[in-house]
């Protein structure tokens, strides 16, 4: 366990000093594996460590580009999901608005149908009343609106 963690430790810092330092490589009288960036007295090995090469860093460029692409194209989605659920919501409270709106003055004409003598205004600035049929179609008429409006 304490070789495998070492192990990690040791490329953990190879790839992090590998683009300033040499590497050297040793096994000591015991047979354990050393990495410095200095040589030891007796025959350390250098290593090659290679850069990535330019390709690589095109790529990732690329993917990054791509993903920013992709996480732009999402919140644009979610942007426009919202806007759209803010109107609908917008279009309902005003549709809700003047349903009330329609309601409160179809009940008020029931109410005033109820108690006086229904009237058509003349040309000549006269009133025809209206008999008790025709005044019963009118409440009946209003009563439906009632019933549109506020029984929703």
């Amino acid at each position: 366990m304490n070789g495998r963690l070492f192990l990690a430790t040791v490329a953990g810092l190879l790839v992090v000093s590998a683009i300033h330092a040499e590497v050297y490589r040793w096994v000591d009288e015991r047979g354990k594996v050393h990495f410095s960036d200095r040589p030891n007295q007796g025959g350390a090995q250098k290593l090659e460590i290679h850069e990535p090469s330019d390709a690589a860093g095109i790529d990732q460029q690329r993917l990054d580009a791509e993903r920013r692409m992709q996480q732009e194209k999402l919140l644009d989605a979610y942007r426009e999901e919202r806007e759209l659920r803010q109107q609908e919501r917008r279009k309902a409270e005003e549709a809700e608005r003047q349903r009330s709106t329609n309601c409160a003055y179809a009940r008020n004409r029931l109410r005033e149908y109820g108690n006086s003598r229904l009237y058509e205004p003349l040309e000549d600035g006269g009133r025809r009343y209206l008999d008790s049929d025709e005044r019963q179609r009118e409440i009946d008429r209003v009563r439906a609106s009632v019933e549109h409006w506020c029984n929703y």
